[in-house]
């Protein structure tokens, strides 16, 4: 099979000739082991090219820029080598809120100060969301996937769910807890308004030429707990999955935390696969445990980074067996890198990817002895 002939098989529950290995292209410097590995099999995963816009014709934003170079001790995997801090300010007709955050660790931006600071902010920020248009943007997405071939797939990456927007990127862990408890009232509100903004979105998503689309919560039950799960993203997801699977979407959401208090209720909603599921050492839930609970989903399994920190690339290597080992037959399951297992720059990042393309290739023949 072909790369993206043999992700798209296991993602729509069909048999694959091996179990695929895949990694996100913002992960993937160019090189002579990263050729190597593609040649190999190692798929790329693509999720840069959003198929929606968003116009808010009444709201004026000032976003501001300070750079500065990266220390060797926080660097982390930035490429270009600096950190930025990004200050945006909306202004509407009700007043106006502001927010800095971090952009800086390949594309993804961390939030140190959030919009909603006080119980006042919830006013402007929902006449922010009341002016959002979504319209269509299909055209840069069909681009990048002729462009990727068989290399891989592109695949849609909307905002987080109307829940997980709200605790990490509107007003963060304290405000989040803080209003839950003292202003259900307002909470609620801002909420309900944020499912139906977002609905009108995934409408958009859904006559798209996306065929997956992947929700990216980035849940763990530490802090999203079976309450606010059972109550706030399930019932969403569900609505989510149904407009998509009228156009035969398949619908993922990476769920890359410690899941095991959520593990019954996953398996209630009506997506088709979790990405970036994390076994442990990261995670609490065996990968073995999650197959039995959430029979009918795929599951995209993330490889655990602290294995290569503790054990060196021959613990990557027996971590890989293993995992294929608790993946048996390994239908309906991909491996794959999605986050930062190391300085990207590194040859020894790159030599863990190879290791893992190479175990995988070697022992990832389905079905899985």
């Amino acid at each position: 099979m072909r790369i993206k002939e043999r992700m798209m098989a296991a993602l729509r529950h069909e048999e694959p000739d091996i179990v695929p290995v895949t990694v996100y292209t913002m992960l993937l410097p160019r090189g002579k082991l990263e050729r190597e590995s593609r040649e190999m099999g190692l798929g790329l995963v693509e999720t840069s090219f959003p198929v929606y816009g968003i116009e808010t014709k009444n709201v004026k934003m000032q976003t501001t820029q300070e750079t500065a170079s990266f220390s060797p001790d926080d660097r982390m995997i930035c490429l270009a080598r600096q950190k930025r801090t990004v200050h945006r300010t909306f202004t509407t007709s009700t007043g106006s809120v502001s927010e800095k955050y971090r952009w800086g660790y390949t594309l993804v931006e961390w939030p140190i100060e959030w919009a909603i600071k006080d119980l006042k902010d919830y006013e402007t920020v929902k006449s922010v969301l009341d002016e959002m248009e979504f319209f269509p943007n299909y055209e840069d997405f069909r681009k990048a996937t002729e462009v990727m071939g068989d290399d891989g797939i592109v695949i849609e990456t909307p905002t987080k769910s109307p829940i997980q927007h709200m605790l990490l990127e509107l007003m963060g862990y304290k405000r989040f807890a803080l209003d839950y408890r003292m202003h259900r009232q307002e909470f609620e509100d801002l909420y309900r308004l944020l499912c139906k903004k977002q609905l009108e979105m995934y409408r958009v998503i859904a006559d798209s030429p996306a065929e997956v689309v992947l929700l990216g919560d980035n849940i763990t039950g530490v802090v999203t707990n079976p309450e606010l799960f059972e109550n706030y993203c399930l019932p969403f997801y569900d609505e989510v999955t149904a407009i998509l699977h009228r156009n035969d979407k398949i619908v993922l959401n990476h769920l890359d935390g410690k899941l095991k208090c959520l593990r019954d209720l996953i398996a209630r909603t009506k997506l088709d696969g979790i990405e970036a599921f994390t076994p442990p050492p990261i995670g609490d839930l065996p990968l073995e445990e999650a197959r039995r609970a959430w029979k009918g989903k795929t599951i995209w399994a993330n490889f655990p980074a602290t294995v290569y920190l503790e054990t060196g690339l021959e613990g990557v290597e027996k971590e890989t067996i293993s995992i294929l080992k608790n993946a048996t037959p390994g239908d309906s399951f991909l491996l794959g890198i999605t986050e930062d297992i190391g300085d990207t720059l590194s040859l020894d990042y790159m030599r863990i990817l190879k290791t893992i393309t190479t175990t995988v290739m070697k022992h990832g023949t389905y079905p899985i002895a």
